[in-house]
């Protein structure tokens, strides 16, 4: 899925020169009249005590869409030749989130580029489009695990792998682990939960929506679908973000319409290339095993029994931890081996509760045997399936500025 996009779009020529020292400025055009919102680096005053501004440029801002905002930013205060950057999520512009999403880079331009000029018509009509060229674009693909639980012990797992110059970066966080050094040139990468990033969005949004803000209120609209807070679980999602360096280096055009053209003749491109980006990480994959070992539904299953109430109808919590422990032990040390360290008595009464807990006999008995099968190749564990990122009712939107912008 196409999950980032940025352009970069270069003023018309004859909106500005550039001086001997190599310096570009513009001709006949005031900043103030581009009404974009501007910030100086410099403010001073003059004798008379009137207030005077130097160094203008213009900070990063929210361009409004129809459901999520796009940063746009002029550069004319560069030692570049003047330009606009859009950036954005081509999938929350066109369908109000990025759970699943299309490779379509087209389609999402032109809404990015749409939406430019809606904001500002006479600002985007400035600009030479021909010469428009992307300087990174995000790409991503998910594994899908049994649930939360599992993709937490994965993601932790995931925390410690490293391979050739794809180093795993000191920036982590509970539900992302990244690789790649921030200030690099070609790629970064990062893998993350979904379901959890989806519900910090989603309360975000929501919080925005109580202020009124008509455009978080249909984005909370389409994000309250359960069928899309269903997909998220278990979801762990691989990002690679592909700049212009390397698709310049791997024979990519990154003008922008060169690269809708290229794409075009090869559908399978975002794959074909996330595939190759995050070749070194899963390269590092290949060999290991993980043991799975789902504890939290085992505790769950002690917590919910009835052995475990006391007379107040209380849950014991003493009693919880002392029968979550004998499973372990059995799982680790078998039960035959634990039956000379207990008095016979104790023994089987504990046995006995595990088994109201909902654990019969044969099970326990061959829970240490069964351990040595949760060691899983990891590489299976994370298989990618390209086949299956979308759910049946998926229908690819259309950006409704498709023919206007040609």
């Amino acid at each position: 899925m196409l999950d980032h996009l940025c352009i970069n779009a270069p003023f018309e020529s004859s909106f500005y020169s550039v001086d001997s020292e190599g310096r570009y400025f513009f001709i006949d055009v005031d900043p103030l009249t581009l009404e974009i919102p501007l910030a100086s680096r410099s403010v001073y005053k003059d004798e008379d005590g009137k207030v005077h501004n130097s160094a203008l440029f213009h900070p990063y801002e929210s361009v409004p869409t129809h459901y999520t905002g796009m940063a746009m930013k002029v550069f004319f205060d560069s030692a570049y030749e003047p330009y606009v950057q859009i950036k954005a999520s081509p999938a929350k512009l066109l369908q109000g989130h990025n759970v699943f999403g299309s490779d379509n880079i087209e389609q999402g331009a032109m809404e990015m580029i749409g939406f430019l000029h809606e904001s500002y018509p006479v600002l985007a009509r400035m600009l030479d489009w021909s010469k428009a060229w992307v300087s990174h674009i995000d790409v991503t693909y998910s594994a899908r695990l049994k649930d939360q639980n599992t993709a937490h012990k994965v993601l932790d797992f995931l925390g410690n792998v490293s391979n050739g110059q794809t180093r795993i970066s000191k920036k982590a966080y509970d539900t992302s682990r990244y690789w790649g050094g921030a200030t690099s040139r070609l790629l970064n990468h990062k893998c993350y939960l979904k379901h959890d990033e989806f519900l910090a969005q989603f309360a975000e949004q929501q919080q925005l929506a109580k202020k009124m803000d008509k455009s978080a209120m249909r984005v909370v609209e389409i994000m309250s679908d359960q069928r899309l807070v269903d997909w998220t679980i278990g979801l762990l999602r691989f990002e690679s973000r592909l700049k212009k360096r390397w698709l310049e280096r791997n024979g990519i055009p990154t003008n922008l319409f060169e690269l809708i053209r290229f794409q075009k003749q090869n559908p399978n491109l975002l794959q074909t290339l996330w595939t190759k980006a995050t070749h070194s990480i899963f390269q590092a994959l290949r060999g290991q095993t993980m043991k799975l070992t789902d504890d939290k539904s085992v505790l769950e299953a002690i917590e919910r029994s009835e052995i475990v109430l006391t007379k107040s109808g209380k849950v014991s919590h003493t009693k919880v931890r002392n029968l979550f422990a004998m499973y372990c032990l059995i799982r680790e040390k078998g039960i035959s081996e634990l039956k000379a360290n207990y008095s016979k008595t104790s023994f089987h009464r504990l046995i006995a509760d595990l088994c109201l807990c909902g654990f019969s006999k044969a099970y326990l008995q061959n829970l240490h045997t069964e351990k040595a099968n949760n060691v899983i190749p990891f590489v299976k564990l994370i298989e990618i399936d390209f086949n299956q990122q979308l759910p049946e009712w998926y229908v690819e939107p259309n950006s409704q500025f498709n023919y206007q912008v040609a």
